[in-house]
Formats: C-alpha cells, structure tokens, sequence
C-alpha cells in the first residue's frame, strides 16, 4: 500500500473515536470493567503516551502508540484495519514508531506480543528477549 501518512492522533480529533473502536473491540472488551469512553480517555492522553494514526488515501487504516513507563519505551497498540492488511501498514507504523521513540532520546523500543506475532515484529528487527504471562516480550536497538 503506498501512499501511506503519518499524524499524531492528537492531529486527528475524528480518528480518535475510531481507534478506540478497534482497540476496544481487539483488547479491552477482554476487561469486564472498561468501557469504550476509558478507551477515548486513554488514547487521548498525551502523559507518557505517544499515539499516531496512518490514512491511506484519506481512509483511516491503522493505529499504534509508544509509551513510557519504569524508564522503558513501549510499542503499543499497533492495530491494522481489516482491509488494509497485508499491504504495508504495519511496517509503516512500526517504522514511525521508531523514528518518534528515536527523537525522543529512546534507545531500545520494546513491545509485548502473542506469539503468532513474533515473526513479524522479526521482520522489523525486534528479538524476543523475554516471556511473561504466555507473552513474548521483544526489543529492537533504535538508531540514533
């Protein structure tokens, strides 16, 4: 997929809605507690967060977020809509990822993943370097 754009959510009032949808409906919907407005809430919050939104053409198709915590960047939410995967979304993302943890003076990116999703964050130059919870836990080496 080319001509794939890169904003911060907080550029992007009317894809907020939108990504906590999917976020929502892939993770938190797990969570009997949560609600689809903590969701807004969450992503919408610019403490420690990090969250970015890809168009294609104008069209809204994917989602992610680094976050820091305990002296750690995290990769989060990385989220490709339906008709847009396998088309190069992800890589985008996970390369804009990057770039923003890069500029803000990170060293290592990590990311916590199911393990169906270890040869593709391979792809992407992140190792596992530990497991938790039946998680991979993984990292990559950005370049500064």
């Amino acid at each position: 997929m080319k001509n794939i754009k890169v904003i911060a959510i907080s550029d992007s009032s009317e894809a907020i809605e939108q990504v906590a949808r999917w976020y929502f409906a892939q993770w938190d919907s797990k969570n009997p507690n949560a609600t689809l407005t903590d969701v807004v809430d969450k992503i919408s919050c610019t403490k420690q967060r990090a969250g970015f939104v890809a168009y294609c053409h104008d069209k809204l198709v994917g989602a992610a977020e680094i976050t820091f915590s305990h002296d750690t960047c995290w990769l989060d939410g990385v989220y490709v809509d339906e008709s847009a995967r396998g088309k190069g979304v992800a890589e985008v993302l996970v390369s804009h990822a990057k770039l923003k943890a890069s500029e803000l003076g990170w060293q290592t990116l990590y990311l916590k993943c199911e393990p169906h999703l270890v040869a593709l964050y391979n792809k992407y130059g992140f190792e596992v370097v530990a497991n938790k919870d039946s998680k991979h836990i993984m990292a990559t080496q950005i370049a500064s």
